[in-house]
């Protein structure tokens, strides 16, 4: 039982079924696969993460999860990615996953804590 998130539609499925959409990356690199490799730009690189254990920022919000690519991950040397809520500006990615509170806690709530990140 793995999520799986999509770079280029932002749509985020449990087993093959749909749950939420959102967006990773900024500006020409929001949902763009081809900008996979450019820092604080483009969107989570595709690969196998860990989700971690939410918890509340002053700067993400509530319920933020961090995602640990698992070794061997190919990251283009970027990292800190997490999942978190969106800004007033719909701007709130430079790599980090986007979704609604409600999709974040489903997520958690499921048990299953790997997410696959596909083209």
């Amino acid at each position: 039982m793995t999520w799986t998130y999509s770079q280029s539609t932002g749509e985020l499925s449990e087993n093959g079924r749909l749950v939420g959409k959102g967006y990773s990356g900024t500006q020409g690199g929001r949902n763009n696969p081809a900008m996979q490799s450019v820092p604080n730009i483009g969107p989570i690189p595709q690969g196998t993460y860990t989700i971690g254990a939410p918890h509340d920022t002053t700067t993400h919000g509530p319920y933020v999860m961090r995602l640990t690519p698992i070794p061997g991950s190919v990251t283009f040397g970027r990292n800190g990615f997490l999942i978190h809520g969106d800004n007033r500006r719909h701007d709130a990615s430079q790599g980090c996953i986007i979704m609604g509170p409600q999709i974040r806690q489903k997520i958690w709530a499921s048990g299953d804590h790997r997410l696959q990140v596909t083209k």
